[in-house]
């Protein structure tokens, strides 16, 4: 059986992430809390403290990313890809109202064609 952390917002940075490791361990993957990708935005400091490599040693994190935006999810997944990570996952499931209202997260999900045309792009580069 695997064991995955899923992140909660506000809750499960960083700090949270290696205290929970370090007295109970036994998880196989740590989520981290999404990363929202706009035009001209790099990382927030929170953002990137929570993917800074030495915030996570010895834990496999995953960063997560919340977009409907190919482009910049290329974008971002080039940047994360910088810090040495071969993994990324794509939020498919964050219920908010404020995500789901602009076709986020689960939202996403209910926009079939243009959930298609991304994943299309994403894997064609």
């Amino acid at each position: 059986m695997k064991y995955y952390f899923a992140p909660l917002e506000g809750v499960t940075g960083y700090l949270y992430r290696n205290a929970y490791e370090t007295f109970f361990g036994q998880i196989d993957k740590y989520f981290l809390p999404f990363i929202s990708p706009t035009k001209n935005k790099g990382f927030t400091s929170r953002e990137l403290n929570d993917i800074l490599p030495e915030h996570n040693e010895g834990i496999n994190a995953v960063p997560q990313i919340l977009t409907n935006n190919y482009e910049y999810f290329i974008g971002t997944v080039n940047e994360i890809a910088k810090f040495g990570y071969d993994e990324v996952n794509l939020n498919l499931g964050c219920p908010s109202g404020t995500v789901v209202a602009k076709y986020k997260g689960s939202g996403f999900l209910s926009k079939r064609k243009e959930l298609d045309e991304f994943l299309e792009e994403v894997f064609s580069k």
